[in-house]
């Protein structure tokens, strides 16, 4: 078998969105947490961190950073600010009704989010400096 006969993961997700409404709502649920923790993984790789040595720089718990990096569980406000202050990141939420063009995020960001999709009558559209 060859690569390009492989599904993509588009076409993985939508099958199972198809297939399982519940997952669909789950996913759309999780969007936030999964696009923050794709941004706190990569940081602590980029700066060669542990878990522990990234708790510490959060001022939480190492089981705190994994249960973050899991990307199960949305994030509170406050814990977005923490990590915007302590580690330099840039988030931006933009939320929107569906069917609106988000005016917040520049396409430059849209094209680059760490997770957009729609989902309860609204746009979103997760990105990160």
């Amino acid at each position: 078998m060859k690569l390009s006969d492989l599904p993509t993961h588009e076409q993985v997700l939508a099958e199972h969105f198809d297939a399982d409404p519940e997952y669909r709502r789950e996913w759309e649920r999780t969007a936030l947490a999964r696009a923050v923790a794709v941004k706190v993984i990569v940081y602590r790789a980029e700066h060669g961190l542990s878990q522990t040595a990234l708790a510490k720089r959060l001022k939480m718990t190492q089981p705190a950073v994994a249960r973050l990096e899991s990307g199960e569980h949305n994030p509170a406000f406050p814990m977005l600010l923490r990590i915007s202050e302590a580690l330099g990141v840039e988030l931006a939420i933009d939320i929107s009704p569906t069917g609106q063009e988000p005016q917040l995020i520049g396409k430059r960001a849209q094209r680059n989010a760490l997770e957009s999709f729609e989902g309860n009558g609204c746009t979103v559209v997760v990105a990160a400096a």
